[in-house]
């Protein structure tokens, strides 16, 4: 997996991007470094201010960096400013689908009641030089101008805004930028949590790796979708219709049993019972199936689906939904 963190100056990027090694145990590499290197090396004929020419000077070698180690199947973080907005032009599909992108982006209301505590965090992983140009105004501008980017691009972001707490558990809305994660997230989960429980035709019947954002994307329209996301990471997501349905509930293959789908479960259901849902409903595979049982869901009766010509077993499940 390659995580790439971006964002603007005194965003917390380099502060994610440690937090990240040390819960994961990622290397990371700093795109600064790079910079660095290549200006005192006399490599390059430009000053660390020279943002926009540095740009596409950096990313064309951190792009084959990506590369490189995706194709051997190498963990990376990739921390900088300087990952331009258009970056998944320069890679292919087989590339895309093991690297996910955050933005973080601080709101201009984050901005102004905390310009002091930015200033007095600048530095709590870097010496960083003082940059007596560093103002609020400045700083609003070059977040609005991100924040635009993203939405140009389609590309996920982090927006602190009343707190920093990028390092927390956050339930949120689906968007349309999660379609490769989310989609990466399922394939994988249901392949490594529920062999135990079904063969490797009827695993590949249940999920497969073919499916486009755009199809991926249509699955949720008219559903109440949310993902639960960690250091602006995906790791579970869940969905549920307008009638109670419960359609798809995953968790990260490698962050099984941590109350995450707990969480994810809790939201949907609050949220149906805001919408008028008296009853929620599902059909749970034989692996999911404790884990329902265990949140007050309980089993009515054996199901068999038919998916690319494979039969699949699985319970429909409902659970009185209650304030």
């Amino acid at each position: 997996m390659i995580i790439m963190i971006s964002g603007g100056t005194h965003t917390g990027k380099t502060n994610l991007a440690q937090r990240l090694l040390e819960k994961y145990h990622y290397p990371y590499f700093s795109i600064d470094h790079l910079k660095m290197g290549l200006i005192r090396s006399g490599k390059i004929n430009l000053t660390a201010e020279d943002d926009e020419l540095l740009t596409p000077r950096l990313w064309k070698i951190t792009k084959e960096i990506i590369k490189t180690a995706v194709e051997n199947s190498q963990n990376l973080i990739v921390e900088g400013c300087y990952i331009p907005f258009d970056w998944q032009k320069d890679f292919s599909d087989t590339y895309l689908a093991d690297i996910h992108f955050i933005c973080l982006i601080m709101s201009k209301n984050y901005i102004i009641n905390h310009f002091s505590d930015i200033l007095k965090y600048s530095k709590v992983i870097e010496n960083r030089v003082c940059n007596d140009d560093l103002n609020a105004e400045n700083l609003i501008n070059e977040n609005n101008r991100n924040l635009a980017m993203c939405r140009k691009y389609n590309l996920p972001y982090c927006l602190i805004d009343m707190a920093y707490c990028i390092d927390n558990l956050v339930i949120r809305k689906y968007r349309p930028s999660d379609a490769r994660s989310t989609a990466r997230l399922f394939y994988e989960t249901v392949h490594a949590v529920n062999a135990r429980d079904y063969t490797e035709e009827q695993l590949d019947a249940r999920a497969s790796p073919n499916d486009d954002t755009d199809t991926w994307n249509r699955r949720f329209i008219g559903t109440n979708t949310v993902v639960a996301e960690e250091c602006g990471i995906i790791i579970g997501f869940g969905n549920m219709d307008s009638t109670g349905y419960l359609d798809m509930l995953y968790t990260h293959k490698d962050r099984q049993r941590q109350q995450i789908g707990t969480k994810i479960t809790y939201a949907l259901e609050q949220q149906a019972l805001h919408d008028g849902v008296k009853e929620a409903y599902t059909f749970s595979s034989a692996t999911a199936r404790p884990f329902f049982e265990s949140l007050g869901w309980r089993t009515v009766c054996d199901n068999t689906v038919t998916r690319s010509g494979i039969c699949l077993t699985n319970y429909r499940m409902v659970k009185r939904l209650v304030i």
